[in-house]
């Protein structure tokens, strides 16, 4: 968590983060509902500043995650951790939705064990991130390009100022996908 915060650029949290393990999927799912819809998948948050997460019998009980193991879950705290950093550094709050840059720093910084890269065809739907396909391998795939691609300063800037994401986002998204073309395949090898 240290080096997560390095890479941000910061010394502290503001505030210390708890980490709350949910031993009820029903109560979990209201506690998320406050914020956004629900989806199946949803196993960890940080809309209320702390880090939620569902017990690992829980997690297990969907589909995507029935294979989960403790290292898996100590890794999404870290995907989790990220988020808090994120939040820690965000400047200005905006109406858009840019999920999948959160996810994209999320997933790399923090769980990037848990993903591979994939070829990004299309990110039509990306500002729906949580009813999109693959979303979270897209999203590791596009982030996978921004920290090789783009200053870890500029990418700061993104976070605490999403308005100037928004301005260089389809930049950001069509590079992304020509880079998938090319490094999938590299990658893989």
């Amino acid at each position: 968590m240290n080096e997560i915060m390095i890479k941000f650029g910061l010394s502290q949290l503001k505030d210390k983060k708890r980490i709350i393990i949910w031993n009820d999927r029903d109560n979990y799912k209201k506690h998320i509902e406050q914020y956004f819809e629900f989806k199946d998948y949803m196993c960890a948050d940080t809309n209320d500043g702390n880090i939620n997460m569902l017990s690992l019998e829980e997690t297990r009980k969907c589909e995507e995650h029935k294979y989960m193991t403790l290292k898996d879950m100590e890794q999404n705290i870290c995907h989790e951790f990220v988020h808090s950093c994120q939040q820690e550094l965000q400047q200005e709050s905006i109406g858009y939705d840019i999920v999948w840059f959160w996810e994209a720093l999320a997933t790399n910084m923090g769980n990037p064990e848990q993903f591979e890269l994939i070829e990004i065809a299309d990110v039509g739907e990306i500002n729906d991130f949580n009813n999109m396909n693959n979303n979270y391998p897209i999203a590791f795939t596009i982030g996978k390009y921004m920290l090789e691609n783009i200053d870890m300063n500029k990418i700061i800037e993104y976070i605490k100022y999403p308005k100037i994401l928004k301005n260089d986002e389809e930049i950001i998204l069509d590079n992304a996908i020509e880079w998938s073309k090319k490094n999938t395949k590299r990658w893989l090898k």
